[in-house]
């Protein structure tokens, strides 16, 4: 199993504030998270492939940059978030070929595990509920 301290992470999150906050996360848990702009995640995935991807749904082209990204690396998990009203975001992703998709309450429950455990976090409860 990989070790948080070796762990590295590429994410797309066109929002400053929220990435600044998935950063802060990154960083207190010991992962390397690399904030990607969506045009240069394939050529970083390819130059290093990381541990996991991490997509804001709401992003210009996201279902596109999910099917590329399963393309060019089919092992790499993806994990999408959007708002919660916005159901159809997931089941596109899904279809798209994202690991998982997360409303964004969801999300930032789980993302310090995901971070250091990746997507096998998804299948454990988060601290005080249920797993999905």
């Amino acid at each position: 199993m990989t070790t948080p301290a070796t762990r590295r992470v590429l994410a797309v999150i066109p929002d400053l504030f929220f990435a600044t906050r998935v950063a802060a996360t990154a960083e207190a848990g010991g992962v390397e998270l690399e904030l990607v702009a969506q045009g240069r995640v394939v050529e970083q995935m390819s130059a290093t492939p990381p541990t996991l991807v991490l997509i804001d749904l709401h992003a210009a082209n996201a279902m596109e940059l999910v099917a590329t990204l399963k393309a060019v690396a089919p092992g790499v998990p993806v994990v999408g978030f959007f708002s919660h009203v916005e159901t159809a975001l997931r089941r596109d992703a899904l279809a798209a070929g994202a690991d998982a998709a997360l409303p964004r309450s969801q999300f930032v429950n789980k993302l310090a595990m995901l971070l250091t455990r990746g997507i096998e976090a998804l299948r454990e409860p988060a601290p005080g509920g249920s797993a999905p």
